[in-house]
């Protein structure tokens, strides 16, 4: 496993401010910005997203899902993907104590 916190190539701070994106039809885009000198620090482009602590709907807005989707598979889906979003946030944590690194 590696884990990285993400840093400013220009000023070296870890202080960073997601900036999230979102369009009809195409994927969404967070741009990474530093807190201390405002630059664009990374551009990731998102198949799959969620937000820990936002319900259901919050999930099925961000996925597209409509109507005549099947409700029961995304509920699973929404359960599968929680679990795995606290684990790996858990593993990575654990994984920069173990370096002594900051959290």
């Amino acid at each position: 496993m590696e884990v990285h916190r993400q840093t400013c190539q220009d000023c070296g701070s870890i202080d960073v401010r997601n900036i999230l994106v979102r369009e009809e039809g195409r994927a969404q885009m967070v741009f990474v910005r530093c807190a201390k000198c405002g630059d664009l620090v990374a551009r990731y482009r998102l198949r799959d997203y969620y937000h820990h602590g936002k319900d259901v709907e919050s999930f099925l807005r961000s996925h597209g899902a409509e109507a005549s989707d099947s409700g029961r598979s995304h509920l699973d889906e929404f359960g599968r993907i929680q679990d795995e979003a606290q684990e790996g946030y858990e593993q990575a944590l654990n994984y920069l104590r173990e370096k002594g690194k900051e959290i």
